[in-house]
């Protein structure tokens, strides 16, 4: 990787911004699920509080790519960190005072969901304007590691203080850290402004939504993206927690989805060292590695507590997720790349905006169905249903005629 560019002070602005709000990130949801359990949340409880975060992150994301490529994307970075910080302040602020309830929870959460449904298409979109054309791939690479570092430190960060203090002083914590990304993102340069000129807001929306609608890569990605999110939400977010519980408790939990992110930068790693020699349908099987933690899950609520030592669980469930997270990277890089290079500057901003639309309308979906799945046919089946929704979603799109011949000229 090319960590010169952080010499760049566009490019430092934005990668250490993204780095502090990915810390927030990986924290916030961690002490969110675990205050919602503490008043007495059950799964369909749970799953109402998480996809209360994720519903206004889908309904503004395209709103949010929209803007970003009309207005200066450093002003909405840092709007976006703003109400990261809020939501975050807000829920201590509730739990510290003993006036919090689960709406209450889920009304602060989804403030947050907005402020994530702006900063990612615009900080996303900027990286163009930080670099010179021949360093996009490796800022890019670098994007992503910063991105997963910042997930692994937030993520293990969560679980240690829910797990040595409580949720609400985890999310003071989370509140801060997206407090220092502002000042981060104020660093931006003031002349990185947004690419769309004239012409109304809803045509500029439109023209977004057209121009992936009529690429046949992007949807059949999409759909992935959709479908792969779907399960995993619903079944690591939701079940995942209860399963810590019975088994090796919340701390464990937190380190596990450190173990998670790291595989982020594993994977981020391998595929940037193989820069544009992985073609995009081969590298569509690694996100099948994300069916792995569904079975183990499964497997947790499946056999009897004290057949197995709770910390081998722990191990497994951490493997899992690591190889869970290095597949999506090994697919995601490739994608990313071809889309900074391959899709117009006016639109990029929008293009991402509507891939993280697949991606994020999958979580509520799955947060809000496995609830009622797990009454009607168990944890167990559920898992294993999801898991092979993961399998089947991959290979279809690996052999998809369409992905396959996107990059078989120049490699993506």
């Amino acid at each position: 990787m090319n960590w010169s560019l952080l010499r760049v002070p566009a490019f430092r602005a934005l990668w250490l911004g993204r780095l502090l709000s990915w810390v927030g990130a990986g924290l916030g949801p961690v002490a969110l699920v675990f205050a919602a359990i503490d008043l007495g949340a059950g799964p369909t409880g749970l799953g109402l509080v998480i996809a209360s975060r994720s519903v206004p992150n889908v309904a503004l994301v395209l709103f949010g790519g929209a803007l970003a490529d009309r207005l200066p994307k450093w002003s909405v970075a840092v709007a976006a960190s703003v109400l990261s910080a809020a939501s975050l302040a807000t829920v201590a602020l509730l739990l510290a005072t003993g006036t919090a309830t689960l709406p209450l929870v889920a009304a602060a959460a989804a403030l947050g969901g907005a402020g994530s449904a702006f900063f990612a298409p615009a900080t996303n979109a900027v990286l163009r304007d930080t670099v010179p054309e021949d360093d996009v791939r490796d800022a890019t690479v670098l994007n992503r590691v910063g991105m997963n570092l910042g997930l692994v430190g937030g993520t293990a960060l969560g679980g240690g203080v829910v797990g040595a203090f409580s949720p609400e002083i985890a999310l003071a914590v989370g509140s801060l850290v997206f407090t220092a990304a502002i000042a981060a993102f104020a660093g931006l340069p003031r002349d990185t402004i947004g690419s769309v000129r004239g012409g109304s807001f809803a045509a500029d929306l439109g023209a977004g939504i057209r121009f992936v609608a009529r690429s046949p890569w992007l949807r059949a990605t999409l759909a992935l993206s959709f479908v792969a999110q779907f399960a995993f939400a619903g079944g690591v977010q939701v079940i995942g927690p209860f399963a810590a519980d019975d088994s090796f408790g919340r701390t464990l939990w937190g380190f596990a989805g450190a173990v998670q992110t790291l595989g982020l930068i594993v994977g981020a790693i391998v595929a940037g060292r193989l820069r544009g020699r992985l073609r995009l349908a081969t590298a569509t099987v690694g996100i099948a590695a994300m069916a792995l933690p569904l079975g183990v899950l499964a497997l947790i609520l499946s056999v009897r507590p004290m057949v197995i030592d709770p910390l081998h669980w722990f191990f497994w469930l951490s493997v899992a997720l690591f190889a869970a997270s290095v597949g999506l990277e090994i697919f995601t890089i490739p994608l990313d790349v071809t889309i900074q290079l391959q899709v117009p500057r006016s639109y990029l901003a929008r293009v991402y905006a509507g891939l993280t639309l697949a991606s994020l309308a999958g979580m509520p979906l799955g947060e809000l169905a496995v609830g009622p799945a797990v009454d009607r046919f168990g944890a167990p089946l559920t898992l294993s249903a999801l898991g092979a929704l993961v399998l089947v979603a991959a290979g279809l799109v690996a052999a998809s005629r369409r992905v396959r011949d996107l990059d078989r000229p120049t490699s993506s």
